[in-house]
């Protein structure tokens, strides 16, 4: 009886026994704000503590950082019940002005539950780690990534998005408005109110079938920025008629534009104004629609008769050069055509001549 009670007795330890309690601690803190410092102060560092609350010794089994740029330090030893544990954590600002946020995982023995530890901040970025990033004044406050909004080339009816980082090198907030915008232009700035050291990226939208003209389209956006601060930002794009729809039954009937390679002016005298004039004819099958004829080079304007032109006709463009607008003493420019001609929409014709 006795061997059987003894047996039995093992046999319970076996499936009875009790489960290993799981480790527990307390963290005193688990975010930290270093506030807004200067670059120029090099790493900053602050300390993660936690204490052993539970009965068994508890390890740091590892602390990634979410970046190279934020590094751990911690003890490899286990941490006694009732005693305490730290985790440094160093931020390097070198290169990387603005607003920041980083974490770092940590994970520890015994089933404690995993952690992220955050640090935040500002950085006040040094001089030339602003020149390199954001090259382009504002208004002495604000500095930009670039000093204009290029949107390429855009077919009609498509939308077309840039983006200009944007970072306020004052010790006061900015914000940002612009009460005059071209109706095809759309401006969103996700941070209205910018404090000192923080950065933003202001979207520009384009919506081309808003807008009236073929071609390089040119707009000017003045950027407010509060405390009578602004500066203006030049705008370009090109905007093309899309034919990527045109069937190849449509492109056999489609209008074809023809005209002349360059006009010639000859010598010419500074202080005068000179005119010349070259035909567009449509040798296509059907309509051809003129949607602009413009030059972009000083000193040269150009206009169509029509803008219309049946298959077989033509249409006369008038060329105006006034030579006391050119930069030099040679005319070396242009005159752009656009067309709805799917083969090719763009015709450009060179303007020479000397003085």
């Amino acid at each position: 009886m006795n061997k059987l009670a003894t047996f039995v007795s093992a046999l319970a330890l076996v499936f009875f026994v009790a489960p290993a309690e799981a480790g527990e601690v307390k963290w005193l803190e688990t975010s930290h704000d270093f506030g807004a410092f200067d670059e120029d102060f090099g790493p900053v560092s602050c300390d993660f503590k936690f204490v052993n609350t539970g009965s068994e010794p508890v390890s740091i089994l590892s602390a990634r950082a979410s970046c190279g740029c934020t590094s751990p330090k911690y003890t490899r030893e286990a941490v006694a019940p009732g005693d305490t544990a730290v985790i440094s954590v160093t931020y390097d600002p070198a290169g990387r002005p603005g607003r920041f946020s980083k974490y770092v995982g940590v994970e520890l023995s015994g089933g404690v539950p995993k952690i992220k530890l955050t640090v935040e901040g500002t950085v006040i970025g040094s001089e030339g780690s602003v020149a390199r990033r954001y090259p382009w004044s504002c208004d002495g406050r604000v500095q930009l990534s670039r000093n204009g909004v290029l949107f390429g080339q855009v077919k009609k009816g498509k939308l077309r998005t840039v983006s200009i980082e944007a970072y306020n090198r004052s010790s006061d907030t900015v914000s940002f408005s612009f009460p005059e915008l071209p109706k095809y232009i759309n401006v969103e700035v996700p941070v209205k109110k910018l404090g000192p050291g923080e950065q933003t990226s202001i979207m520009f939208f384009l919506r081309s079938e808003r807008c009236p003209l073929y071609g390089l389209v040119n707009d000017t956006i003045v950027m407010h920025t509060g405390n009578d601060g602004q500066c203006a930002l030049n705008t370009m794009a090109v905007i093309e008629e899309d034919f990527s729809a045109v069937s190849d039954k449509e492109l056999a009937k489609a209008p074809v534009l023809s005209t002349v390679r360059s006009v010639d002016f000859g010598s010419m005298s500074r202080g005068e104004v000179y005119s010349k004039t070259f035909e567009l004819k449509n040798t296509g099958k059907s309509v051809l629609k003129v949607r602009r004829v413009y030059s972009a080079d000083p000193g040269v304007e150009a206009k169509v008769d029509k803008t219309e032109i049946k298959p077989g006709k033509t249409a006369l463009v008038t060329v105006v050069v006034n030579t006391s607008e050119l930069p030099g003493a040679l005319l070396n420019a242009r005159v752009s055509v656009i067309s709805n001609d799917p083969q090719n929409p763009t015709n450009n014709v060179r303007l020479v001549g000397e003085l």
